[in-house]
């Protein structure tokens, strides 16, 4: 142990002029270095030969190498090994690493041996560089100060690896100059001899210290013209480092602290290094996965994400191989939604926050400008999957809006005449696992609400779960809700034109022989789903107001399609009406607010089909509106036509409000001009049972209440096709539960308010019921079976039809059902069933059993008291129905026939006390 004190107090008395605290302050003190030799020399009393032999062997130099270091050739040299000599006895004797109280220094202390140490760095490393290093103005100012040694520099950089790793010298990034004139000398040294030490110098730099300072140190250097020897190293330093982990992330940080530099500029430096053709195949692939690693770390960054996202798109520009990787590596993120390892009940395959980071991943690196991103073509086969997501997700969440972006770039970004017209045709078929096949939920997923507010889940669906790709609402309603004004005209016209090729196309519904239920579902949904879906599409689209005008700029392309439809339209009567109607009001709607479209030259090539249509069509409403278009296109359609429509248009925009109060106004005005048969609305009648539908999915009880008395009016007006529409809505398990049973309320005032006339409607109206009442869900069977039991009532005498099949649900759900509520429903429909029953005689062979069991259920203590109340008003109402019917059958047997001639031999009192009922009156 040596004495550190007094290497201290040595420290204490010498001027450290180019230490960096100091150098503003002394820079005029030449003869600095001369003072402070002789302090060292008086202090310091071991020979000077002796401290370079102890340095040379701690730092592993050769006898070669030390002989060659001539320490009184010149004073800074001396200086050079004598200060090298006080840190290097100061740090052998003190354990900075330690946190012991006899290895503590003072702060004092510890700042006098950084000042050292950056003097030293002065001297033995920037005086010594190569030559070509002087010509940057960082470096110029210690030109000629030493005469270049090799050995000696080989020292001071033997002398520096082992002082860089005490972490107290580098407080307030005092080492950072330091550690940068330490790689200029390793370099310089480097070129002119092979030294191993060197290598594991660089190494250590490397690996120990920060990446991001050594990229802009080595930056740094590069950027000062260099001899090629010299400038081939640098380079290869660089790009070698480069692959190595962390390479790209600590380049981009290294640029990123340069001061007064854009982001977009540093990306550019940031990509033009690093997607280079020069570089191995191998160390490309090693580089996508670096720049994609850092994509996902700095998502939040777009400073950073900048660079990274354009040189992943040079990257991808460089070779099919590099695209090939790319997409392989975008696909397994997905992989967990699309084919999921393990797929058991309830399992939960993503967190909340694992699933919008994915979704911002992609945002970042898809729409991050026009420039820098990744082609848009990559998302093609993920538009099922996206698609699927954004109707999936709150809309309160950013990755909602997120997915949209995603979505309509890609879109956006097709040709409009042939590729965007392929990609929806395919969507709206759900063609997706055909040939090349595109990316989708699986069936057994499903998103749903997390424990925590406004965060969400993955998780595994029960088996029996069932996925509807309702495309026909999922895309009307993205694009509508964008800006993209163009893009939404581009996919209404493709959406056009394709709902006419499908009402030509006859051939692919076309089956033998239905065997099973599976069969006549595939049957109906390659018949009828995929027109229904794009007549959704287009009604929903076609409200959109910005539309009509980017219509107006293609005029002809939309006549031309609608004249196509109406020449070749289908022959099959039943279907094309409605089908048919809906096209008409579209045009319509169309037409309506635009004079352009009107005054065109095309739109009057319309007339001739028009008045075809509307003499050959034998549906009044078809007829109606081919005469309103004929009157918009003859220029017929004056401001007094206008006023016509004008109360149907203010009730459908008051309905279309957020407020409720205004929804129900609009409702009652609508079911005003409903009944007073305004023309205007009796016309758009498809389009008001739409828009009910929409309505009634409202929360507030207020406004679907009122809702259903809009189906009430509209029923006198669309029987068939409201009772259909709602039976579907009813049946839809993908709906919500709540607004199925404010369907299934509206179905039943639908049906009262038809009374005896709705028999027509029986099979729809029955079986929507019955078919609800074998519903897993309790609340929802519970639903059925009360409605069931007062369409009953209603239906009266037409029960025999349906007699045996509904107590046949009724005794399975009172035997194996666990739901009480759905019990005492289904002992209603019992009660209501004998209420119903005129005759009993027609029921002889049921009354037994339901006697029996109504018995059983009033006497049995044990069930629910209102089941048994059910039960006894069951029992109260067949007793009085047999009373009557004893009582008739007694009445028939006491008459007695008698002929009674009036008038004839009748006393005054006699004709007085039985005066004829009309003489009464």
């Amino acid at each position: 142990m040596i004495n550190t004190a007094k290497y201290f107090a040595i420290l204490e008395s010498l001027k450290f002029t180019k230490a960096l605290a100091n150098t503003a302050n002394n820079s005029g003190t030449p003869d600095a270095l001369e003072i402070n030799l002789r302090i060292l020399e008086k202090y310091a009393k071991l020979e000077i030969g002796q401290q370079l032999h102890e340095l040379c062997q701690e730092y592993q130099l050769t006898d070669i190498q030390e002989s060659s270091i001539d320490p009184e050739a010149e004073p800074t040299i001396s200086y050079i090994v004598r200060l090298q000599h006080v840190l290097h006895s100061i740090t052998r004797n003190i354990n900075f690493h330690s946190d012991a109280k006899e290895d503590l220094i003072s702060v004092a202390h510890l700042k006098l041996c950084i000042q050292a140490s950056q003097e030293l760095s002065y001297y033995s490393l920037r005086c010594q560089l190569h030559e070509d290093f002087y010509k940057s103005p960082i470096f110029r100012e210690a030109r000629e100060k030493v005469k270049a040694n090799s050995s000696l520099l080989l020292l001071s950089i033997q002398f520096y690896i082992k002082l860089l790793p005490i972490r107290q010298y580098h407080i307030a990034n005092s080492m950072e100059l330091v550690q940068r004139d330490l790689l200029a000398a390793i370099v310089s040294l480097r070129v002119q001899h092979d030294f191993p030490q060197l290598d594991k110098a660089i190494a250590y730099l490397w690996q120990y210290e920060s990446k991001a300072d050594f990229f802009r140190h080595i930056l740094l250097l590069k950027a000062t013209p260099l001899c090629a020897p010299l400038a081939q190293l640098m380079h290869r330093q660089l790009l070698g480092k480069l692959n190595l982990p962390q390479g790209f992330a600590s380049l981009v940080e290294a640029l990123h602290q340069t001061p007064n530099v854009s982001s977009t500029k540093n990306a550019e430096i940031v990509a033009s290094i690093v997607a280079r053709k020069g570089f191995s195949q191998l160390a490309q692939e090693k580089m996508i996965l670096q720049v994609l690693d850092y994509c996902k770390i700095y998502l939040h960054s777009e400073d950073k994400m900048c660079a990274g996202v354009l040189s992943l798109r040079r990257l991808y520009d460089l070779s099919d191989i590099n695209r090939k990787q790319i997409g392989e590596i975008l696909s397994k993120h997905w992989k967990p939604l699309c084919n999921p390892e393990d797929i058991i009940n309830g399992l939960i395959l993503m967190e909340h926050q694992e699933l919008c980071n994915h979704i911002l991943l992609w945002h970042q690196i898809f729409c991050f400008s026009t420039v820098a991103c990744l082609p848009s073509s990559l998302l093609i086969p993920y538009l099922p999957l996206l698609l699927q997501l954004y109707d999936s997700l709150p809309l309160e969440l950013p990755g909602s809006s997120q997915l949209s972006a995603i979505i309509l770039r890609c879109l956006d970004n097709r040709d409009a005449e042939k590729e965007l017209p392929t990609i929806l045709q395919k969507l709206f078929k759900w063609e997706i696992e055909k040939e090349h096949p595109w990316k989708s939920l699986n069936p057994r997923i499903i998103i749903l609400p997390s424990i925590n507010a406004n965060q969400i889940q993955v998780k595994v669906a029960h088996k029996d779960h069932k996925v509807v790709h309702d495309i026909g609402r999922i895309l009307p309603g993205l694009l509508t809700s964008s800006s993209h004004h163009s893009l939404t005209c581009n996919v209404f016209l493709s959406l056009l034109g394709f709902i006419g090729k499908q009402l030509n196309d006859k051939s692919s519904a076309s089956v033998d022989f239905i065997s099973s239920e599976a069969e006549l579902n595939d049957f109906l949904h390659s018949k009828y789903q995929l027109k229904l879906n794009l007549l959704i599409a287009l009604n929903q689209m076609v409200a959109h107001q910005p539309l009509r005008a980017q219509l107006s700029l293609h005029t002809k392309k939309l006549l031309h399609i609608l004249n196509d439809l109406l020449v070749h339209r289908c022959r099959e009567q039943d279907t094309t009406d409605q089908i048919l109607l809906l096209v008409l009001n579209l045009l319509q709607e169309i037409l309506e607010d635009s004079e352009k479209i009107q005054l065109s030259k095309d739109c009057k090539e319309l007339k001739e089909q028009l008045n075809q249509l509307s003499t050959q069509s034998s549906n009044p409403l078809i007829h109606q509106s081919a005469q309103s278009l004929l009157a918009i296109i003859h220029g017929a359609w004056q401001p007094s036509e206008v006023v016509k429509i004008q109360p149907f248009q203010k009730a459908r925009s008051l309905i279309e409000e957020k407020q409720s109060h205004m929804q129900v106004y609009g409702i009652q005005m609508m079911i005003d001009l409903l009944k007073k048969r305004d023309p205007a609305t009796l016309a758009q009648g498809q389009l008001i049972i739409a828009l009910a539908l929409t309505t009634l999915k409202e929360k507030e009880s207020y406004t679907f209440l009122n809702c259903v008395r809009l189906f009430v009016s509209l029923v006198h007006v669309m029987e068939s096709d409201v009772l259909d529409k709602l039976s579907d809505e009813y049946l839809s398990e993908t709906d919500q539960l709540d607004y199925r049973l404010v369907v299934g309320e509206a179905i039943l005032k639908v049906a009262q308010e038809l009374g005896p006339l709705c028999y027509r409607y029986k099979a729809v109206l029955l079986n929507c019921f019955m078919h609800g009442s074998r519903s897993p869900v309790h609340e929802f069977r519970m639903s059925a079976f009360s409605n069931l039991s007062q369409l009953c009532r209603l239906l009266a005498f037409q029960v025999q039809n349906f007699f045996h099949e509904l107590l046949q649900l009724v005794n399975i759900e009172l035997t194996t059902g666990g739901y009480v509520p759905a019990k005492r429903a289904a002992v209603l429909v019992l009660a209501e069933l004998l209420n119903g029953m005129e005759n009993l005689l027609d029921y002889q062979e049921v009354l037994l059993p339901i006697y029996r069991l109504l018995k059983a259920i009033e006497a049995e203590e044990s069930y629910d008291p209102q089941m048994r109340q059910h039960a006894a008003n069951g029992l109260k109402i067949l007793n009085e129905k047999c009373t009557k019917l004893i009582q008739s059958a007694l009445e028939e047997q006491s008459i007695q026939k008698q002929i009674k001639v009036l008038g004839i031999k009748d006393s005054a009192s006699a004709q007085r006390k039985n005066r004829h009922i009309l003489e009464l009156n």
